[in-house]
């Protein structure tokens, strides 16, 4: 095997349970929100990619908020009804945690580069307007470009034939491809006994380069093994409160 070698960017504790991640590639930040077991709210963090703490357990003292988005470093919150899945309501924060801008009078409709797609709360369909992040304007322009232009990808199911250095490994389901530049990923579950590890395997279009277990001891396998920004990716913990990243 080359030898090849796969850095850990960081690894971050919680105190609750990861209710959800979103980033922005292009300021090389995340946010994470957790949900309180017994009040329900939601506590906010947020990090640059190498782990550096941008903000630490802010709790939003509604427990309909949740989050949507981070760009422009300002993190997006929308308000989720009892009644319908969405309700009026959406917030900015800046990075120190602090109220940008409220909108009560609108409702959430999506998420697209540099600004957030709205309705007023009085109509039901069409009227759609626009939120820039940066700027907090609006602007019902619907000639804008509408792809949320994201880095983020997800690794794919593969259910073709395994390239030789693979098959000799008991995967236990399917694994997962993506790339990173030249290099493919592979990401796999194998099972020791009654309990299941997490691998992932680095190769290039012809040899494995390099392999090492990511998540170990887990009583079943995970749904989705990481989400990956370029040659980084950030995978969860088994029982959600850890996020590991790697450079790969």
């Amino acid at each position: 095997m080359t030898k090849y070698t796969t850095f850990k960017a960081f690894e971050k504790n919680f105190p609750y349970q990861i209710w959800k991640i979103v980033a922005d590639a292009a300021s090389r930040q995340f946010a994470v929100e957790l949900r309180d077991t017994e009040s329900t709210y939601a506590i906010l963090y947020v990090f640059d990619f190498d782990g550096k703490e941008m903000l630490k357990h802010r709790q939003i003292d509604e427990k309909e908020w949740t989050l949507e988005a981070i760009q422009h470093h300002t993190i997006v919150l929308k308000r989720v009804g009892d009644t319908q899945p969405v309700k009026e309501g959406i917030l900015f924060l800046d990075m120190q945690g602090n109220p940008r801008h409220l909108w009560q009078e609108y409702t959430w409709i999506d998420t697209y580069r540099d600004v957030v797609k709205v309705r007023h709360r009085n109509f039901q369909s069409g009227f759609e307007e626009y939120i820039d992040i940066e700027t907090l304007k609006k602007t019902s322009d619907t000639g804008r470009i509408q792809e949320y232009c994201s880095a983020v990808k997800m690794p794919v199911p593969y259910n073709g034939a395994l390239p030789p250095y693979l098959q000799h490994i008991a995967i236990q389901d399917l694994p997962w491809i993506s790339r990173a530049a030249d290099h493919i990923l592979w990401s796999y579950h194998t099972k020791e006994h009654a309990h299941y590890h997490l691998n992932l395997s680095i190769a290039d279009t012809s040899k494995l380069l390099s392999t090492q277990c990511l998540l170990s001891d887990m009583p079943k396998m995970i749904p989705q093994p990481y989400f990956q920004i370029e040659n980084q990716i950030f995978l969860m913990s088994y029982n959600k409160r850890k996020i590991v990243s790697y450079l790969v």
